[in-house]
């Protein structure tokens, strides 16, 4: 592999962009959808990419299960880990009676500038369902049944 293919191969694990890989490697503009292709399909350099992204994976400790962890997590998120209410009205738990899953739900909190209660931002379900969807291979226009109901 020459020096500019090892480049293109750090370039690439950044964001997985080839073409933008092959700029930042120092490929002419106008040819590097080409030099991506091509790269992506050479053995040595498929192989390179899989094992940078496979050594990044142990350092960061991101893995596919872990993502599709996070997804779950986000997709079958319920109000009531972050949330309690009844007679009195609504009221925010505590940020330290907070689990990991229930923090990992909040995409922001705001407090509105008269001062009085507080909103708590969820990360989208719908899309967090669509991408789990996706990753599953279930199809937008597939019906799902429940078992015995064909």
């Amino acid at each position: 592999m020459t020096p500019r293919q090892r480049r293109f191969v750090d370039e690439y694990i950044v964001d997985l962009n080839g073409r933008q890989a092959a700029i930042r490697a120092g490929y002419a503009v106008p040819s590097a959808v080409m030099r991506a292709s091509e790269f992506l399909r050479h053995p040595e350099i498929a192989a390179a990419i899989e094992a940078a992204m496979a050594t990044r994976s142990r350092r960061t400790g991101i893995t596919p299960a872990r993502v599709l962890e996070e997804y779950a997590r986000i997709a079958f998120a319920d109000a009531r880990l972050l949330r309690e209410w009844g007679p009195d009205g609504v009221a925010v738990k505590d940020a330290s009676a907070l689990s990991e899953a229930a923090s990992a739900l909040i995409s922001a909190i705001e407090a509105p500038r008269s001062g009085s209660g507080v909103r708590i931002a969820l990360h989208d379900k719908n899309k967090a369902l669509a991408t789990l969807a996706r990753i599953l291979g279930l199809e937008n226009d597939a019906v799902i049944m429940p078992a015995g109901h064909a």
